[in-house]
């Protein structure tokens, strides 16, 4: 490669032909690169190369560096010349190569994938000078013999203050893109089923649906060898390396569908029409062609007369204009239907860090830097070989970590005219392994487990953060559960632009559920935040309970041999408080004490049956006479609110899941080893993160937990629970705070 002059001969001339100390100036004297770059062709993209060789005067030895990636922490050595020649000069050699491109290639029409790529690798050489040579004398014999970081001989003989230093680093991704618009409309029947409106909707639509996946990875290691100035026979050694490996995906759908013709259109408008008259259409047009002023045959007299006592009319004269008015206003509402569309979209997103970071600061002497340690540490595989060579060179610093982190998150959003209606899930987890010079081990896990939704104006978002740690360093093979520190937390928030008596009536029996007020303060504490907040907006809760470690692992017993009584009293507890069953849900002790037993028996079947279940729940409350409250949970498909079927309904696996609680508890409490995986941790966590994934089940595990805290003597200052409510505008928020069961009565 040519290499081109850029600068002023003439006064670079002058500088060069006088000796070091002659010269007179700033701290960084002399500053010249010479560098070129070419660009070239590669197979559906093209890639550059560069090079520069920098030469820099310094009055100090130093090596300082900063990566070309963000991949490595920035690396210092600086010694000062207090046992040195006093006007000793240096002269710092930088060659560096960089070589990057991108490249596309087409699979399909609408697929693609492509790639960029990038390496970059710097030797430098910080070299003394004697004060009265010449400057161009000492540039050409030092070029003409520069020491390289790859020899062990040259290592060896640098002087004291002198140092020769290696920075490599490297990315790599890879992109691709895929649409398949096409699969999902051949499949667009199975979107009109889930809007379970049969035949009534013939949707015209726009559909698109694409996939994301992206690949990089990026890395590099630094090396420094220097020789201090006041120990001249030892070698400093500075070995930094960083790693990362990242995978992610998306998959992403937009559907909008619209009543497409006036076939849909007729269909919609006469189903709707029997709907609201409960006669068929051509009854309800003979009819109105027959009202006065003419005379009405005697055999829609029969039809007249209902449809007068349905509309809550008196006169038959005011029947007509009625069924006109309604005919009209479903037909503007259908035609304002068939604008507005319906609006359906989800997405799918992953993705998967791995990330390695590696410092090393020793010391070795001459006689002990054998070529396996130096080739070993210029090849950047010193971490793995260093319990070969630990006999020969003495840490001062060690850090070896590596960090996988995973990340999946999914949601829909669904928009149906102004009511809107969206839910994500996230479930993320970290697994942290710190290695020391032993070889032992300190193992950290964090889980988070998120979900959110949204239905109409109402906010919810509710998270259970599970995190294990090990204070002190073990052999890999020796470490177990028993050998961390578990902390557990639970949390919900709700956000509404206003509360309502009925919403008031929810949110104390939330409170309940978490331990912040008594079970019996349900009613009239909803009467209270029902008064204070009526006329407030921008109501926010939330809700927190945390076990701490020491609490945790004490009652980790009873969760991994859990009490059937226990969990069928906190199933009951957790069914949502139903406004028309005032006798039987209108509170937490009030459930379990009608539900419970139901929920015993559904437990501990070998076949736990729904059903049976529903039926169970019903006798009892029957011989407890509660029948209006037993007809609206046997003929629940017929019933509104959220009754026992309708929660069945939404939670087909619940005693799955609680097999599962009680595996992951069970595992936590026990004395296997990990054999050395760290992501044995994930494993369990997943056992029971299910418990954060929707709302019923957060209520359950909420009271369970301090049900078992309970049943183990330990009060509720064992816990900490807190609950926030904000409320009002921005520049006047309010806030309460409560804090366990007593505080919240005098709060408000």
């Amino acid at each position: 490669m040519p290499i081109h002059v850029q600068y002023n001969q003439s006064q670079l001339l002058q500088r060069l032909s006088h000796p070091f100390n002659d010269y007179t100036g700033p701290a960084r004297l002399l500053h010249n690169q010479l560098t070129d770059s070419t660009t070239f062709d590669v197979p559906g993209g093209h890639a550059i190369a560069s090079g520069a060789l920098t030469v820099t005067l310094l009055d100090h030895p130093e090596h300082s560096q900063t990566p070309a990636s963000q991949a490595t922490s920035q690396t210092t050595y600086s010694t000062t010349q207090t046992n040195a020649e006093p006007q000793t000069c240096w002269l710092n050699y930088e060659l560096s190569a960089s070589l990057s491109g991108t490249t596309i290639q087409a699979r399909q029409q609408a697929n693609k994938i492509s790639g960029q790529a990038s390496a970059h690798m710097q030797l430098t050489a910080c070299l003394s000078a004697h004060p009265g040579n010449v400057i161009a004398d000492t540039l050409a014999t030092q070029l003409t013999t520069l020491p390289c970081i790859y020899s062990c001989e040259d290592v060896k003989a640098l002087k004291p203050g002198e140092s020769l230093a290696l920075d490599t680093q490297g990315t790599l991704t890879v992109h691709t893109s895929i649409k398949w618009s096409e699969l999902l409309c051949r499949n667009f029947h199975l979107f009109s089923r889930w809007l379970a409106q049969g035949e009534l909707l013939d949707l015209s639509f726009n559909a698109s649906l694409n996939a994301d996946l992206e690949v990089s990875i990026e890395g590099g290691y630094q090396v420094i060898f220097a020789r201090p100035v006041d120990t001249p026979r030892i070698l400093y050694l500075s070995y930094v390396k960083s790693t990362s490996n990242s995978t992610q995906g998306t998959v992403n759908a937009n559907i909008t569908a619209k009543l497409s013709n006036r076939e849909a259109f007729q269909v919609a408008y006469t189903a709707m029409v029997e709907a609201i008259f409960q006669r068929s259409e051509e009854e309800i047009e003979a009819l109105t062609a027959h009202l006065p002023p003419n005379a009405l045959p005697d055999q829609l007299l029969p039809i007249a007369t209902a449809l007068l006592k349905r509309l809550g009319l008196d006169k038959l004269e005011e029947l007509k204009p009625r069924i006109k008015e309604i005919q009209q206003s479903l037909e503007t509402s259908i035609c304002t239907a068939a604008q507005s569309g319906v609006e359906l979209s989800f997405y799918y997103h992953y993705h998967r860090v791995q990330m390695h970071q590696a410092l090393l600061h020793l010391t070795v002497c001459d006689d002990a830097l054998t070529p396996a340690l130096h080739e070993a540490t210029v090849a950047g595989t010193l971490m793995s070989q260093l319990d070969t060579h630990l006999k020969q060179v003495n840490v001062e610093q060690f850090f070896n970590q590596r960090i996988t982190q995973q990340h999946h998150t999914r949601g829909f959003r669904f928009n149906v005219f102004s009511w809107q209606m969206m839910s994500r899930e996230d479930t993320k987890f970290q697994v942290i392994t710190q290695e020391n010079i032993h070889g032992e081990v300190k193992l950290s896990g964090q889980g988070l487990r998120c979900y959110q939704d949204q239905t109409g104006e109402e906010k919810r978002q509710f998270y259970i953060d599970f995190e294990a740690a090990m204070p002190t360093f073990k052999a890999p093979v020796m470490v177990s559960m028993q050998d961390f520190d578990l902390t557990q937390t639970l949390a919900h928030s709700t956000y509404q632009d206003s509360l309502s008596e009925q919403a008031a009536c929810q949110l104390a029996d939330e409170l309940a559920i978490w331990g912040l007020i008594q079970p019996g303060e349900v009613d009239t504490l909803a009467g209270q935040l029902y008064h204070k907040l009526k006329a407030q907006t921008d109501i926010q809760v939330t809700l927190t309970l945390t076990i701490p470690h020491d609490v945790f692992r004490n009652l980790l017993p009873t969760l991994a041999n859990a009490d059937s009584t226990l969990l069928s009293k906190a199933l009951a507890a957790a069914l949502p408080r139903h406004l028309q069953m005032p006798n039987c849900r209108a509170n937490p002790l009030l459930r379990s004490a009608f539900y419970a037993p139901a929920f015993a028996h559904y437990l501990s079947a070998d076949e736990p049956d729904a059903a049976t279940l529903i039926e169970l729940a019903t006798t009892r409350l029957k011989q407890l006479r509660q029948y209006d409250s037993a007809h609206k949970e046997r003929d629940w498909r017929s019933k509104s609110g959220p009754t026992l079927g309708r929660v069945m309904q939404m939670h087909p696996n619940i005693k799955a899941d609680l097999d599962n609680l009680i595996a992951g508890m069970h595992k936590l409490n026990g004395h296997d080893t990990l054999n050395g995986d760290p992501e044995v941790l994930q494993a369990i966590y997943h056992l029971f993160d299910n418990m954060g994934s929707q709302h019923f089940y957060m209520r359950f595990f909420a009271y369970y937990l301090q049900l078992s805290l309970t049943e183990l003597g330990y009060q509720h200052i064992a816990l900490r629970n807190t609950g926030l409510i904000e409320f009002g505008a921005a520049t006047a928020r309010q806030a309460w705070l409560l804090s366990g069961v007593a505080p919240t009565r005098h709060s408000l």
